[in-house]
């Protein structure tokens, strides 16, 4: 049996993936580098433009091509000379030069800018100087539980221009894609990943409003699946992958497209086990994969061609607010106040760790609590859905004291979502349930300030105390 032996410090390694669904996003600015030029040279815009390295040789070598360009058929492996013959009206810049080397800082300050947008969100990684992963699990459950899909009255015009793998589009494509952010008959990971796609088309608005720059963007359940389907359809698009269509995006995908699938790893499978697309790695068992690459790169590729992917988004910026949310779909949502008030406590404890962090961390604090969640009035053998009203507190740290306060705003926004509704507990015994079914609950943090650098005791060295900071 042959072996192939690789430099283990450059294989990938398996991780597996979260028992819950994650929403995750891979959001890349188009032809960033032209971008940032034609808004510090507004006469560029609209107009066939390159950017090019220092080095001037055959008029340097083109770093980015903006689609006006393109038309003509400029490449970035082309050099300034040979894009000018491509296409005479091209406006080639030069990156800017500092110590007799390119100096990025122009774009990098650039795409700072947008990472706070989509920092605004969820865990924002970011990948490289024009390319951002986003976690926003947290945002689309919160906004699952809050304003469910099937709920919304208006869609907003990005998220329906948004493109669906695997979704059949004969006709008016906004209208299908409408369809299918709003089924009613949908799984939880898509209505996840409809919310999804609402909150990144509308980050993609404010980075266009707010810096002039268009970005692409994928949305799906990995890093691995949101990257792929970022570049699918570009500039200034956005595309969804659904679990149901993974498999078929994946089959005819050649491995160079994948991360870490692109250099010496991606060449052996081609050349030594025919293998040149991600399906024709289904044809090896994962025991068949570690005989051959080792225990963890062959559950890496075993993983890799069915789309599962552990990878973390690492959060490289601060969030503004810290959540914990969970959903309780069809038969397993809540049907009394013993049963919130224990996941209440819950998702407190978990919020309590989150500041707990942040302010030994970051030596911040946070100010407002929210409680978001999703109810259902039931009468008469059927299920009514509203809009169930979010309530806000002042912030007290301290497990319990957030859950006491999370259940009096659960309470209150209960009275506001039917008036009519007795909340007199229940006589010992009794089997009547009461008119509602409570889908999902979330817990925020927000307001989040910077506090001076005082000692601090986390909740679990002392539970007891009464302000924030000792």
């Amino acid at each position: 049996m042959c072996v192939f032996v690789l430099e283990k410090r450059r294989m990938p390694v398996a991780r597996p993936e979260p028992v819950e669904a994650r929403v995750i996003a891979h959001v890349d600015l188009d032809c960033f580098y032209a971008q940032v030029e034609q808004r510090r040279h507004p006469e560029l815009r609209g107009k066939p433009t390159a950017v090019v390295q220092y080095n001037s040789w055959k008029g340097g070598a083109l770093i980015a091509v903006s689609y006006e360009a393109r038309k003509f058929g400029v490449k970035r492996s082309m050099r300034g000379e040979e894009a000018r013959k491509a296409c005479p009206d091209i406006h080639l810049v030069q990156v800017p030069v500092a110590h007799d080397k390119a100096d990025l800082k122009l774009y990098r300050d650039a795409g700072s800018e947008v990472c706070a947008i989509l920092a605004r969100m969820g865990k924002c990684e970011r990948a490289s100087i024009d390319e951002v992963y986003l976690d926003i699990t947290e945002a689309a459950t919160a906004r699952l539980i809050q304003d469910p899909p099937q709920c919304w009255v208006s869609l907003d015009k990005e998220a329906l221009k948004s493109h669906v793998v695997g979704l059949a589009t004969d006709g008016d494509a906004t209208v299908e894609v409408g369809h299918w952010l709003q089924r009613k008959d949908a799984e939880q990971n898509d209505q996840l990943l409809a919310c999804g796609a609402a909150i990144i088309a509308e980050l993609r608005t404010a980075v266009l409003s707010e810096t002039q720059f268009t970005c692409s963007a994928g949305i799906a359940h990995n890093k691995m699946l949101a990257k792929l389907a970022s570049g699918m359809h570009k500039p200034a698009q956005q595309t969804i992958v659904p679990s149901s269509a993974v498999q078929g995006l994946l089959t005819d995908l050649p491995i160079n497209k994948i991360g870490q699938l692109g250099g010496k790893l991606g060449h052996l499978l081609e050349v030594e086990l025919g293998v040149k697309t991600a399906g024709d790695l289904l044809q090896f068992s994962e025991a068949k994969l570690q005989d051959l690459f080792g225990m963890n790169t062959g559950t890496w590729l075993w993983r890799t061609a069915r789309g599962i992917n552990g990878d973390e988004v690492q959060g490289r910026m601060l969030p503004k607010s810290h959540s914990s949310g969970k959903t309780f779909p069809g038969p397993k949502s809540l049907k009394d106040l013993s049963a919130v008030g224990h996941w209440v406590r819950e998702l407190a404890e978990v919020l309590q760790e989150r500041l707990d962090m942040d302010i030994e961390q970051n030596n911040r604090i946070a100010r407002l609590l929210t409680l978001h969640a999703g109810c259902h009035l039931h009468s008469s053998g059927a299920d009514h859905a509203r809009k169930f009203p979010s309530q806000s507190c002042a912030l007290r740290y301290g497990k319990e004291k957030i859950a006491d306060d999370a259940n009096r705003l659960f309470e209150k926004a209960l009275r506001k979502f039917c008036p009519t509704l007795n909340l007199s507990p229940r006589k010992k015994g009794s089997t009547a349930s009461f008119p509602w079914r409570v889908t999902g609950i979330s817990l925020s943090a927000s307001n989040i300030v910077a506090t001076p650098m005082l000692k601090w005791e986390s909740s679990a060295e002392k539970s007891t105390r009464t302000g924030v900071c000792i």
